[in-house]
């Protein structure tokens, strides 16, 4: 092709925005979307600070989820002072029962992972993401699912030592 065949082929068309049913969430609707994490963040700096955070030479137990507590708080604060008069915010839907199941998958793994150790619940875990969220084939829930849990063994407890919970093979 030559550069003045290149000049006539039109540019291609940009997709149209994707119309959504969902209405937006409206005032009070942006105002939990705020408010809920910065008291789940301020819940778990609490709880961070029990831990001990340690000095900057020797972290203690509860420095990162303390940091990570911070960014949560910032983050909904910052939704609440500068978010406010957008309309990007949804209404819940039926969409999130998935997050809802999603969250209560983290909350069993992390009761779990302590009583049965490190490997069923990790295989569990990714079974309800991909089959029941993802709603993937049994196929691709089963080798995801069984790789994924091996490589998170050989990185984890194999390769970086961490001493996580685990069968007793």
């Amino acid at each position: 092709m030559s550069r003045a065949d290149l000049d006539e082929v039109p540019p291609p068309a940009l997709p149209e925005a994707m119309p959504t049913d969902i209405p937006p969430a409206g005032r009070l609707g942006q105002l939990v979307a705020a408010v809920v994490p910065i008291a789940l963040g301020l819940a778990c700096l609490a709880y961070s600070v029990s831990l001990s955070l340690g000095t900057p030479v020797e972290a203690g137990p509860g420095l990162w989820p303390a940091l990570a507590s911070l960014l949560l708080v910032g983050a909904g604060s910052w939704t609440l002072i500068f978010e406010r008069g957008t309309r990007d915010a949804e209404q819940f839907s039926r969409g999130a029962i998935g997050i809802a199941v999603g969250l209560a998958g983290l909350v069993v793994f992390v009761l779990l992972i302590s009583r049965i150790g490190f490997e069923i619940p990790t295989l569990l875990l990714m079974v309800l993401w991909l089959k029941v969220l993802g709603r993937e084939s049994w196929l691709v829930t089963a080798a995801v699912s069984a790789s994924t849990t091996l490589a998170l063994y050989l990185l984890f407890i194999t390769g970086l030592g961490v001493p996580l919970p685990r069968l007793a093979f």
